[in-house]
């Protein structure tokens, strides 16, 4: 695969960041957002992950879009659940992927992928950016974060929700009343919290896929279950693809 490194600057959060592009040989099928860039490409080893599976094609030919983060400090704000994020990512970084990529026009089936803070920040951007994205991987996502406040605005509203779900986390993810910062503090545990969001997604009739995994809050844990959740999002047949069972995951 292709790769560049462009620069983007948003007006919507006043500053710029790096990404990084995946561009297959073939006309690509699938369109990937990937949040939280430089720890997937870094920490995850996604690029190869990637790599491999459409070489294998275990999953079908995708455009892969990597998005940093501005600055760590930048991060704790446009994770938790913030529209001018989500405002971003559907009205300034798509129409701007059109542009450079006029191929993506015909790409019907996309996906958005996070990790811990950007895996909240990856459904928050799905469910508000009406249909823009078709699939969610959400690596132990954060949904602790503001005492639950998604799983809670999806509680509180019939809105039906345009995406399906992975969702994914650790059987080591236990520890609770976390403070992560001076004001941002974990009252439950990330199962805990994950578990909830899958239940307020079910409420609303939103296919999921929700599977605990052997280990706690890491990079290596992530990097082991990632192309699971590829194949699930970007598979050949991917709506209907039937993802590992719990122990052959727990077999790992």
């Amino acid at each position: 695969m292709n790769e560049y490194q462009l620069t983007f600057s948003s007006q919507i959060l006043g500053n710029e960041r790096r990404i990084w592009i995946q561009k297959p040989e073939a006309f690509p099928d699938r369109l990937m957002v990937v949040l939280d860039a430089e720890l997937y490409r870094e920490r995850v080893g996604a690029p190869k992950i990637i790599s491999d599976l459409i070489e294998k094609k275990k999953i079908e030919s995708t455009l892969v879009v990597y998005v940093s983060y501005y600055s760590p400090e930048a991060r704790w704000i446009e994770c938790p659940c913030y529209p001018p994020f989500a405002e971003f990512i559907s009205t300034e970084l798509y129409p701007w992927l059109l542009s450079k990529f006029p191929e993506l026009e015909a790409v019907n089936e996309r996906a958005i992928a996070g990790l811990s803070y950007t895996g909240l920040a990856a459904s928050y951007v799905a469910i508000k950016s009406e249909g823009l994205f078709q699939k969610v991987i959400s690596q132990s996502g954060s949904y602790w974060s503001n005492d639950c406040s998604l799983s809670k605005q999806i509680e509180n509203t019939d809105q039906p929700i345009g995406a399906e779900f992975y969702l994914d986390v650790g059987s080591q993810e236990t520890e609770t009343k976390v403070e992560h910062k001076e004001d941002v503090f974990q009252e439950i545990s990330q199962i805990a919290a994950v578990e909830r969001f899958r239940d307020a997604l079910a409420s609303r009739g939103t296919n999921t896929e929700y599977r605990v995994f052997e280990g706690g809050h890491s990079f290596d844990a992530w990097a082991k279950t990632l192309p699971t959740a590829l194949q699930w999002a970007l598979g050949p047949t991917s709506r209907n693809y039937q993802l590992l069972s719990r122990s052959a995951l727990h077999s790992r």
